[in-house]
This record gives C-alpha cells, structure tokens and sequence, in this order.
C-alpha cells in the first residue's frame, strides 16, 4: 500500500511537472510571436515586470496622473495581433469609454496605470494578461490582444460634478449642508410636504455625467448616460419617507419636495453609493438623478 501511495504521488508530480511546462512553453511562444510582430512593424516598445510591451507619447500630455477616485476617460481601438478588429470606441461620435479608478481590475487597469491624460499609447498584451484561456467572438483562447488608447481626460470628483452641473443645467442649485445639489424643476406650495414615515411614491431617473455603453430592452446596444428609471414605492416596493431604505442623497432630496414637485439633483458618491458602488454604479460616483413625488399618504 505503501509502495502504491509513493507512485501515485509520484505521478502527480509529474503530471504538474508537465503541466506547468507547457504553461512556460505557451508563454514563451507567445512572448516570441509578440517580438516578431514588433520587428516586424519596426516598433520601439518597452517590456513591463509582467510582461506587457508597450510604448507611449507622451508629447500631448498635461501629466495628470489617476489617483483612486478619478474618472478616467479614453478612446480605444482593440485588435488581434492579425489586426482582426475586436472592439473600439467611437471617435466621430466622441463615445469614449470611462474607468472609475481603483474601482475593479479590467483588461485596460494595466495599460492606463502607465498613462497620464493626453497620452496616447500602443500595448500588446499576452493571454495571461488579457482574456486567458476563454474565447469569444473573434477571440480565439490564448489570444493575444493589441490596445491603442488615448486618453482624453482624468477628472476628480469635484471636477466631475462641475462638469454636470454644466451638463444638466444646474447653475445656481442650492449647495445643502451635506453636499447634495438641489433644484426645483417644479414647484407647487400649496401642496403637502412628505413627511417621516409616509408611503412615498416617486419617478425617478439616474444618470451618470458620462455615457456608457448598454443593451436596451430590445437587446440593441445604445450610448447614454441613464444608468436607471422607474417608480418607488408602488405597490410591489413600499417606500416610507425617512426610513433609510434609499441611499441618503435621494432620502434627503424626498424630504424637501411636496406632492407634485420635481426636482433635479446632484450627489457626490458619499450621498450616493460610497466606494463600493452596486452591479450598475462604480464606487466613487457622483450621481445625477430627476425625481418627481406622486402621492405621499
């Protein structure tokens, strides 16, 4: 029994032996195919730790660097090394793409750790820094991908929220205590105030002070900056006024307005959904939102 424990450890050892020889020999392969292609193209790239080539001009920057926090905002073009086109981002339309930093590890977190706002650079990434061994699409496994990004801004949080006061007309908003921005769309004085413990019901619209890329209800993907929109507290999700069943931005906002009143809204992400942020908000995002008091009883 002895005997037969020692081979089989034995040959685990050597199954792992093997496996972890062909991983190096599909590493090596890939990084050699990765030197012809930049030869081959007369290229002057420069090789990271984890091996990433890359190269950057920098001539257009500011040196503004992302610190945790900031909303990176770039332009794209993804390929396969064959130049297969896997996706970009549309410049004619100026439909960029976004990254709250420090927020979650994507395919792009490698390549703009090494960028500052202007640059413009080319990254050639081996499978086991981009999609590994899944394949989709045009993506085969073990792809090895090609990023051509230019990153066209970094903005903090307060820049950010200037940017949407501009963007959704909020000039002159009063700044509360708590650092939301309130404005009355609609105004009616004669209604009643919501109150504390009220069933509050509410229409509502979310939007970032960007676009983003989203599939509709049809399935067609659009670029728009709602990130949501409905009705709080129906019959099917009772809302009570004050309760703290809602992110404390949109609480607070509920309880200045009266019956019929409308108002526009900016929250900076403490108000709203903190660092963490849900399966549709980053962490870190200011939040713009239009909501509107149906009945209060």
């Amino acid at each position: 029994m002895k005997q037969l424990v020692i081979c089989l450890l034995l040959g685990m050892g050597l199954l792992s032996s093997c496996a972890f020889n062909e991983i190096n020999q599909q590493t090596e392969q890939a990084d050699n195919a990765i030197q012809k292609y930049i030869k081959d193209r007369n290229l002057t790239m420069q090789k990271t730790a984890d091996g990433m080539y890359y190269s950057i001009d920098s001539k257009a920057s500011t040196k503004k660097s992302a610190s945790v926090s900031d909303l990176i905002k770039f332009h794209y073009k993804m390929t396969l090394l064959d130049g297969t086109l896997i996706d970009s981002t549309n410049r004619v339309l100026n439909q960029f793409k976004t990254e709250v930093w420090g927020t979650k590890a994507t395919i792009f977190s490698l390549p703009l750790s090494n960028m500052k706002e202007g640059e413009t650079g080319t990254f050639i990434l081996p499978s086991t820094l981009a999609f590994g061994g899944s394949s989709f699409g045009n993506v085969p496994a073990y792809a090895t991908i090609r990023l051509d990004i230019t990153v066209t801004a970094i903005r903090t949080e307060s820049e950010q929220i200037d940017d949407m006061k501009t963007l959704y007309a909020m000039q002159g908003a009063e700044l509360t205590t708590s650092g939301m921005l309130f404005k009355k769309l609609v105004e009616k004085p004669a209604a009643a105030q919501v109150l504390i413990g009220q069933n509050v019901v509410v229409s509502y619209v979310g939007k970032f002070g960007y676009g983003i890329n989203q599939q509709d209800s049809a399935g067609k993907w659009i670029y728009s900056s709602t990130f949501g929109s409905g009705t709080i507290g129906s019959a099917t999700s009772v809302y009570y006024a004050g309760s703290g069943g809602l992110i404390s931005g949109f609480e607070e906002a509920v309880m200045k307005l009266r019956i019929g009143e409308k108002a526009s809204i900016i929250l900076p992400y403490k108000l709203a959904y903190g660092t963490s942020g849900n399966s549709a908000i980053p962490g870190y995002s200011p939040l713009y939102f239009e909501i509107e008091i149906i009945s209060a009883q």
